[in-house]
């Protein structure tokens, strides 16, 4: 009996504890529902000035954290006020939002967001400055040169269609800046990759075509004369020590303080070729600054340090709202435009690129650098040029000398669209230095086309008279 009723008492207590959990949970939920109601995009009745202050309430929402606010804020004055001169501003700022929200998901929305307003606004002031922005975005994501180069190789080529685009931008020591750092990470990539192939697999082929890719795209790369050091290896392993001996010779000329210097000049002894003597103002720079240990050792541990801006385009997080409003009335007035080479180019750059292959047979894009005639050229995209055997025959006899020459005979016949197409082609394939000391020659001998039409090439004249 007493055993029966202690039953009951307990189940009496299980329901009033079911009982209060059930009801704390539904005032739970009730005071929830009573909170802020979720935001939607909505259009509201348009009222004079009320576009600025829509701007003003997103500004101060974004600065706090409230990101999803201000985009919905910024929604609502584009969708009502579609006459406000603030109308690209707003659309700007919401890149900008996703932008300073950081994440992967969060700036790969901003990317999204910046390339559909720099389709909107293509010549717009602010474009070189939003281009700029996309190529941080990858640069806020780039890894250790031995892992994967992805965002590396997107940040080089949104760089370098900035400075195709608009080679005059103000921001252009700063961009080319950017450049020489991911160019120092991916060509340090395809020298461990290099190192790799020939120390531990024995690969020459393999290890030429890897170098070849810092010889050819990356002159500037700190350990140069690293990769033309394994690039003469592997050409000697493959028996042909006549361009290893150039690599070699180039060695003792142009890095006299490198570490392979005296093994280079031996082996060029021992294979009978003479010796080249120091370039005197190589001599006299002295040997490079390495990095400390702790340098590398951070290096090593979290990557690359490549500084980005943590600010949008118009958002600064640092400013108070009512100077980021204030600038954006000062922005928002009749758009200037910015002077950009060849119209119709597609503004994104983040798709692979369609130019011409280095003819080596590496898969890597050919490079347009600014600061070359290929960016004052004017040249139509109808006329075609082209190395021929009578272009050869001529450079010849005119004493181009003959390890430029047989550089040059990889784009025999080849044809590519323009001067500044063929001239970029030209320097991937012999380099910057002897581009820049034979391009005008070989314009002169290099046959044009224009409409089925083909002649002797003209190409200087051209560059002259389309600057």
């Amino acid at each position: 009996m007493r055993e029966a009723q202690r039953l009951e008492a307990a189940k009496g207590i299980i329901m009033k504890v079911v009982k209060f959990l059930v009801l704390a949970l539904a005032l739970a939920l009730g005071f929830s529902a009573c909170g802020k109601p979720k935001n939607t995009i909505t259009l509201e009745e348009a009222k004079a000035g009320r576009d600025q202050e829509l701007f003003r309430e997103a500004m101060n929402a974004i600065r706090k954290g409230r990101h999803d606010e201000g985009r919905i804020l910024l929604n609502t004055l584009m969708n009502t006020y579609q006459e406000s001169p603030l109308l690209r501003i707003a659309k700007l700022a919401i890149a900008d939002s996703f932008y300073i929200g950081g994440g992967s998901k969060g700036l790969a929305q901003a990317e999204v967001e910046y390339r559909d307003w720099v389709q909107f606004f293509p010549t717009d002031d602010l474009a070189d400055d939003v281009m700029l922005k996309m190529a941080e975005i990858h640069l806020r994501q780039v890894v250790a040169p031995d892992r994967d180069t992805t965002h590396a190789r997107q940040a080089e080529r949104q760089l370098q269609e900035l400075l195709r685009r608009f080679p005059n931008t103000d921001k252009k020591a700063e961009v080319e800046a950017r450049t020489a750092q991911v160019q120092e990470i991916l060509a340090m990539h395809e020298l461990k990759v290099a190192r790799f192939s020939y120390e531990l697999r024995n690969a020459a082929p393999g290890t030429q075509l890897r170098t070849e890719e810092i010889l050819n795209k990356y002159p500037n790369f700190s350990r140069f004369d690293e990769a033309l050091w394994l690039h003469a290896r592997a050409m000697a392993d493959q028996e042909d020590t006549e361009t290893a001996g150039r690599d070699l010779a180039r060695i003792v000329r142009s890095f006299p303080h490198s570490e392979y210097r005296p093994e280079a000049e031996a082996l060029l002894k021992q294979w009978g070729m003479p010796v080249p003597e120091p370039d005197p103002e190589k001599l006299a720079e002295g040997p490079p600054d390495g990095k400390g240990m702790a340098s590398r050792l951070v290096s090593f541990v979290f990557g690359p340090k490549i500084d980005t801006s943590p600010k949008g385009v118009i958002i600064d997080p640092d400013l108070k709202t009512e100077e980021m409003v204030a600038r954006a009335k000062e922005l928002g007035g009749a758009p200037r435009t910015l002077e950009a080479v060849t119209p119709g180019a597609e503004t994104t750059t983040n798709e692979r690129d369609a130019r011409p292959r280095r003819a080596t047979g590496a898969s890597q894009d050919v490079q347009v650098r600014p600061g070359t005639p290929s960016e004052q050229t004017g040249q139509a995209s109808s006329t075609s040029f082209k190395l021929t055997n009578q272009s050869l025959k001529d450079l010849k006899s005119e004493g181009l000398p003959s390890d430029v020459l047989k550089k040059l005979e990889s784009l025999k016949n080849k044809e590519f669209s323009g001067a500044e197409e063929f001239l970029a082609v030209v320097k991937t394939a012999i380099g910057n230095e002897q581009a820049d000391k034979y391009q005008s020659l070989i314009l002169k001998h290099a046959t044009s086309s224009s409409k089925g039409k083909e002649s002797k090439s003209d190409g200087t004249s051209k560059l002259l008279r389309n600057p």
